[in-house]
């Protein structure tokens, strides 16, 4: 009896269905919407250079999906969100207007999809950050 091998998989990561220029765009209007939210514009008051945190941004967010990194640079999640003061309102309100953004650049499957890497990022930064019973 002759074995069949099972089908193999190939894996594509999110970042070759999203691609390089919307990641882009989602970041740049993100970043732009937080400098006028409610409650997120001050917290965010922090960032002194928005173009090279954007820049920064876009890299993350390509290389979390799947993307070859093409800067040298290393992501300290924790050293970078410690001055903003996290809670969980804010993560809520930053997950909230990030999927808003998405929803603006891309089809509706691919927004959940990039959202849940988001979501996921967001409960590391409520555990790391926020306190207990906020």
């Amino acid at each position: 009896m002759e074995q069949v091998s099972p089908p193999k998989r190939r894996l594509e990561p999110l970042c070759e269905k999203i691609t390089l220029p919307v990641i882009r765009a989602v970041v740049d209007d993100f970043y732009n919407r937080i400098q006028h939210h409610p409650t997120l514009a001050e917290p965010f008051s922090v960032v002194q250079d928005w173009e090279l945190h954007k820049d920064r941004l876009v890299h993350y967010w390509w290389t979390v999906s799947g993307g070859l990194p093409y800067k040298d640079y290393r992501y300290a999640l924790g050293d970078k969100h410690a001055p903003v003061g996290i809670t969980h309102p804010l993560v809520d309100d930053w997950l909230a207007l990030f999927h808003e953004t998405m929803l603006d650049h891309m089809d509706a499957d691919m927004a959940r999809r990039w959202h849940g890497m988001a979501t996921g990022i967001g409960e590391s930064l409520r555990l790391m950050f926020a306190p207990r019973g906020d």
